[in-house]
C-alpha cells in the first residue's frame, strides 16, 4: 500500500522567493516513515500541480493531508482545491487529514470525501489510524479521531494529548527536493506557546510550550549547513525564547561547535531578555520578529496581550542597538479598533522604525477566542494573509492610508502583494519594508 503525505496547494501559487519548506508535512512524514517503508511527500504548491494526483496513485493508498497544523494555512481557496483533489482521484484511496480547519470542521471535511480526520496533535495517531483505517471496530476505540462509517460520522472522544515535541525525531528533508524552496532553510526547535492572545490558535490547539533540546536543535543546524550548504537559517518556532536557559545553552553550542552562519527567530516582548539576545548576536543571530500588533494599550488588553509601550519602545530600541534587523507585525483592524486607537499604532511605529513591518488584517482563526465572540460579523476572513478589511469603515480606512503614506515619508517600500516582489532587490541591512504579504525570510540579513 501506498502512503502519500500531501502539501496541497495555493491557487494562485505561493511565489517562490518566499516559499519554504513544508516542516510541518514533512515531520509528519518523518513519523510515518519510522513504521511504514512506503511513504512520499508531494508538495502541490512548489511543484505547481493542478488539483489532480492519480499520476502518483497506485491500485491502493493511503493519503495524508497535512493542511494548517503547525505552519499557518495557505490561501482561502486551499480547501475547495482540497475537495477537488479527491474528486478527482480515480483509485482505491484512504483519505486522512491533519490540521487545526479539519478539527473544527470536521463534518465539512468528512462530507467532502474524507474518512478520518484527526483532531488536534496527531503525532502518535497517525500511525494507529494508518493501520487501522479499514477496521471500523477499532477506529471507533481511537481517541481525538472523526470518522465515516456508511453515512453516520463519528466522533470519538477528546482526550487532552501532551505536546511532546522534544521526543519528535529530525524531520526528513529528503522527501523534497530542497533546492526548489527559498535560499534561507528552516527548523522549528518547539511548538506551542506560553501566552494566550486571543487571535492565535497555537495555545489553544498545542497548549503549552515544548522545545527539543539544545543539543537536538545545534544538531539540526549543523545538518542544515554541513548537507545542504545553507548560510541562513530561520526558526520558525512561534517563540524560539520562552526557555532562556535552553537558547543560552544554543549559542554556547553553536559557538564551541565553531558554527558559522546567520539566523533568524521570532521572539516576544514578554520573554525578552537583553543579556540573552546580546548572546544569541554574538553567535549569528541577525533578525528578531516581535508580534506587537498595536500601539494602544486599550486593544493590547482586548487581545490580551501582556505587554507595555512603553517597555516595547524600551526594548526594540535596545535590540536595533545590539545590531538585529527588526521585523514587527501589526493588526489594523482588531474588533473595537477606532481611529484613535489606530492613531497611537502609527505613533509607536513611527516611534520605534521597525525595519520590517507586517501589517496585517486579522484572520478570524476558527478555535480562537476573537473567532467566538465575533459571530456577528459576516464572510469573516479566516485566511492569515487576508489583504482587506473585514469590516468596511471609512474613517479607519482613512487612517490605515495615512499610515501608509507616512512609512512611504519615512522611505519604507510597500509591499502591496506578491508580485511587488518581482521587482524589490535586496537591499542593505537598513532597508525598510512594509508588507500585506509574507517577507522574505533572509532578505538584509548580513554579518
Amino acid at each position: 500500500m501506498s502512503i502519500l503525505v500531501i502539501n496541497p496547494p495555493n491557487k494562485p501559487f505561493t511565489n517562490k522567493t518566499i516559499l519554504a519548506e513544508p516542516l510541518d508535512v514533512l515531520q509528519i512524514a518523518t513519523i510515518i516513515k519510522e513504521k511504514y517503508s512506503d511513504v512520499k511527500v508531494i508538495d502541490m504548491d512548489v511543484n505547481r500541480m493542478d488539483n489532480n494526483i492519480n499520476d502518483y496513485l497506485e491500485d491502493k493508498n493511503i493519503v495524508v493531508f497535512v493542511y494548517d497544523y503547525q505552519l499557518p494555512l495557505h490561501t482561502s481557496s486551499t480547501i475547495d482545491n482540497i475537495f477537488e483533489i479527491i474528486k478527482n482521484t480515480n483509485k482505491e484511496t484512504k483519505f486522512i487529514i491533519i490540521g487545526k480547519t479539519s478539527t473544527y470542521y470536521y463534518e465539512k471535511f468528512l462530507n467532502n470525501g474524507f474518512d478520518v480526520i484527526i483532531r488536534g496533535i496527531a503525532d502518535k495517531t497517525i500511525n494507529e489510524v494508518i493501520a487501522n483505517i479499514y477496521n471500523i471496530e477499532v477506529l471507533k476505540t481511537i481517541p481525538n479521531i472523526a470518522f465515516r462509517n456508511n453515512n453516520e460520522i463519528i466522533l470519538n472522544e477528546q482526550k487532552q494529548i501532551e505536546n511532546n515535541y522534544s521526543i519528535l525525531p529530525m524531520i526528513n528533508r529528503d522527501f523534497v527536493d530542497i533546492n526548489k524552496y527559498m535560499d534561507t532553510r528552516t527548523l522549528i526547535s518547539s511548538r506551542g506557546c506560553i501566552g494566550t492572545c486571543k487571535f492565535c490558535t497555537t495555545p489553544f490547539y498545542f497548549k503549552m510550550w515544548n522545545g527539543k533540546s539544545a543539543e537536538d536543535v545545534v544538531d539540526e543546524i549543523e545538518m542544515l549547513i554541513n548537507k545542504y550548504h545553507t548560510n541562513k537559517i530561520m526558526f520558525l518556532d512561534d517563540n524560539a525564547t520562552v526557555d532562556k536557559n535552553r537558547m543560552f545553552k544554543i549559542c554556547e553550542l553553536i559557538k564551541t561547535r565553531n558554527i558559522k552562519c546567520l539566523f533568524g527567530a521570532l521572539c516576544s516582548i514578554k520573554c525578552y531578555d537583553k543579556e540573552m539576545l546580546k548572546k544569541m548576536y554574538e553567535v549569528g543571530f541577525r533578525w528578531i520578529h516581535f508580534g506587537l500588533e498595536s500601539g494602544s494599550q486599550r486593544l493590547l488588553k482586548l487581545m490580551n496581550k501582556d505587554m507595555d509601550i512603553e517597555e516595547i519602545k524600551q526594548i526594540i530600541l535596545e535590540v536595533k542597538n545590539m545590531g538585529y534587523r527588526v521585523r514587527a507585525s501589526f493588526i489594523l483592524d482588531y474588533p473595537g479598533t477606532t481611529k484613535e486607537d489606530l492613531l497611537k499604532t502609527k505613533e509607536l511605529i513611527l516611534s520605534i522604525k521597525p525595519h520590517e513591518l507586517r501589517l496585517h488584517y486579522l484572520a478570524y482563526r476558527v478555535g480562537t477566542p476573537v473567532f467566538g465572540e465575533n459571530k456577528n460579523i459576516s464572510n469573516k476572513s479566516q485566511y492569515i494573509h487576508n489583504n482587506k478589511p473585514n469590516v468596511e469603515n471609512e474613517i479607519l480606512t482613512n487612517e490605515i492610508n495615512n499610515l501608509l503614506d507616512e512609512l512611504k515619508n519615512n522611505n519604507y517600500n510597500l509591499i502591496t502583494d506578491e508580485f511587488d516582489w518581482n521587482k524589490f532587490n535586496d537591499g542593505d541591512k537598513e532597508t525598510r519594508i512594509a508588507a500585506f504579504t509574507p517577507i522574505k525570510y533572509g532578505m538584509c540579513w548580513y554579518e
